[in-house]
């Protein structure tokens, strides 16, 4: 398998760049005066009114060493204004998790109400000696706090475990960009969960973020332990 080295903690693959052109020829035969804005480029109009924000392969690290948790990544939004719907999709276990913003949707957050239950996710993806000292102090806070933390490697499927209730919350503080997240957003939200920056307003969609998610029971005293990190 070809690896491309963009930098030492990220790397992208054959499978990146053929799973984007595959979205790109679906979205684009359909709605060909929407913008598409993925992690291997854009096409399209940078003033249409609606843009896709495509992750054609969250978790590339793993899918490259053969370990079973990665996804796609597809999320759909009014230009300069809110998220739409979302999708993530798991190609090994064909599990595809949807919700439309404003919709009702099957999936439901957990009712965990104790931080000291819950087990939650963490990531990092950064060469910076001083991110990873950082990462190291988050990760001491949420075990200190939590019942577990796992670094499963895939934002987005992470977000979609939190929005089925089979992790109660996540907390990375390392510059996610928004298609690590945006379909993430709507599956957690539509599902009963919150999501915010480390400052507890909304996560932007513009540049990279730094995020919280949570099934909302926990969402404050997640916030609170991974703030003492910081």
């Amino acid at each position: 398998m070809e690896v491309v080295a963009k930098a030492r903690s990220d790397i992208t693959t054959w499978a990146d760049a053929a799973a984007q052109a595959a979205i790109v020829d679906v979205i684009a035969g359909a709605y060909p005066e929407h913008r598409i804005e993925g992690e291997e480029g854009a096409v399209g109009d940078p003033a249409a009114d609606v843009a896709w924000i495509v992750d054609p392969l969250d978790g590339t690290s793993n899918y490259a060493h053969g370990i079973p948790f990665f996804c796609v990544s597809v999320a759909v939004r009014q230009a300069g204004g809110p998220l739409l719907a979302g999708v993530v999709y798991d190609p090994l276990r064909d599990e595809c998790f949807a919700a439309e913003r404003g919709r009702t949707t099957a999936m439901a957050v957990s009712t965990t109400d104790e931080l000291a239950r819950a087990v939650v996710a963490t990531g990092i993806q950064n060469d910076d000696p001083e991110a990873i000292a950082a990462f190291g102090r988050r990760m001491v806070a949420l075990y200190g706090a939590c019942r577990g933390v796992r670094v499963l490697g895939s934002p987005a499927l992470a977000m979609a475990y939190i929005a089925c209730g089979r992790l109660d919350g996540m907390a990375q503080r390392d510059a996610l960009w928004a298609w690590d997240v945006a379909a993430g957003i709507v599956l957690v939200e539509a599902a009963g969960g919150r999501v915010t920056g480390f400052d507890g307003g909304p996560p932007p969609l513009e540049g990279r973020a730094d995020i919280v998610v949570s099934n909302g029971l926990l969402h404050d005293a997640l916030l609170a332990a991974a703030q003492d990190a910081v």
